[in-house]
């Protein structure tokens, strides 16, 4: 999170854990090793806190769209989680790393796609497509890691709350 992936070495990580290298290397063979196991495990914990939202879905989809995104936002907020999902991936993953994690993540759209798309049946939701309005929504909550600055005027509840709103709003029909 503070050098990014490529100017970070198994020294960095290692020192940073507290542990000695080969500590390191009894679980993980590699930085990427390592890089992919932190991704799987934040979006498979994302897909954690979706699926019961994503069950409520059909009883009152505005409220499990607001818990959705109001779940992405609060994460960033979480000191453990909040550069896991922000890195980019590095383009030297390999084809089968960069599968596993890109199959978790289109889980995680898919159930939340079927939140927003089972609003839009139910007219609740502006029609449109609901793998594009997903994808606006999302872009737009995981963007606040990028502009929110720890001890500034706005509170991270004060954040989540605001954002969710305005996302929600973008989606509802008028």
């Amino acid at each position: 999170a503070h050098g990014g992936y490529d100017a970070t070495n198994m020294d960095q990580i290692a020192r940073a854990c507290g542990l000695a290298k080969g500590h390191i290397y009894h679980y993980f063979r590699s930085k990427e090793e390592i890089f992919t196991e932190i991704r799987t495990d934040a979006v498979s914990r994302l897909i954690e806190r979706l699926t019961p939202i994503a069950s409520a879905a059909a009883k009152d989809p505005e409220l499990a769209l607001r818990k959705a995104i109001a779940a992405v936002i609060a994460r960033m907020f979480d000191e453990e989680e909040r550069y896991e999902l922000g890195l980019p991936d590095p383009v030297s993953l390999s084809a089968q790393n960069r599968k596993r994690i890109r199959t978790l993540g289109r889980r995680y759209e898919q159930m939340f796609t079927n939140i927003v798309r089972t609003g839009m049946d139910k007219g609740i939701f502006v029609p449109a497509d609901p793998k594009l309005t997903t994808f606006v929504i999302l872009r737009a909550a995981f963007t606040v890691e990028t502009w929110y600055r720890e001890g500034g005027k706005w509170k991270p509840q004060w954040i989540v709350d605001q954002v969710t709103e305005q996302l929600v709003r973008s989606a509802r029909a008028q």
